[in-house]
């Protein structure tokens, strides 16, 4: 979390709560699913409900992990316009193909998308007064730390959702390896990731190398 602190508010708050610790596991909020009523999902009138969930979830990751403004994930995968607000400099969990996360089939999110957008939806509507996808970021920020909040009693939901771009961008999360030139989180934090030709395995020096022994079992 060290390359991460310091990206937002957001990111400082779920730090300071051991939030990786606590929301690895993202089936934790699947027992929401059947409480939230779907009702409660804000949609706005664009041509399609697929694409504006999507954008969405592009607009959430951002608000988890900011980044720059973008065209392209390090996949190739194309970005709305309208999800990154662009309040860091440096590539951000958008980037890091947080959406393609989202929909992996071995994260399981898909389960949970239609009670966390509906969530989502009435909370911005609420604290920001529109759509999330179209208020600016600091209203995006209330929003998510309304859900994040600890007396929300959907707050599992929240955090599973959370993870998932805290995932793909502190854990290459889509890149089957992970390196600091494929993958943009890794690149931002510093981390070389995998080697590219993997590690052998098999290697050793083919000798001992010390035969000496300590007084009290650490080095001089």
């Amino acid at each position: 979390m060290g390359g991460v602190q310091g990206r937002g508010p957001l990111a400082a708050e779920l730090s300071r709560r051991d939030f990786i610790a606590r929301a690895t596991t993202l089936g934790a909020g699947a027992y929401v699913f059947a409480a939230l009523p779907a009702a409660r999902l804000v949609q706005a009138a664009l041509p399609s409900r697929a694409a504006q969930a999507d954008a969405t979830l592009q607009a959430f990751a951002d608000t988890m992990v900011p980044g720059r403004k973008a065209s392209r994930t390090d996949l190739g995968d194309p970005i709305d316009p309208r999800a990154i607000a662009g309040v860091d400099p440096l590539a951000g969990a958008v980037e890091a193909d947080s959406l393609r996360l989202y929909h992996d089939p071995l994260i399981g999110f898909d389960a949970l998308e239609a009670p966390f957008l509906a969530d989502l939806s009435a909370r911005a509507l609420a604290v920001g007064g529109g759509a999330f996808l179209l208020v600016p970021y600091e209203k995006r920020v209330a929003t998510a730390l309304s859900g994040l909040d600890f007396s929300n009693p959907t707050r599992t939901l929240w955090e599973a959702a959370a993870a998932v771009p805290f995932t793909a961008f502190c854990g290459a999360g889509e890149h089957v390896t992970g390196t600091s030139e494929n993958a943009s989180g890794y690149r931002v934090m510093g981390y070389p990731g995998a080697a590219p030709d993997g590690y052998q395995t098999d290697y050793s020096y083919g000798r001992r190398l010390s035969n000496e022994r300590t007084r009290n079992g650490s080095l001089p």
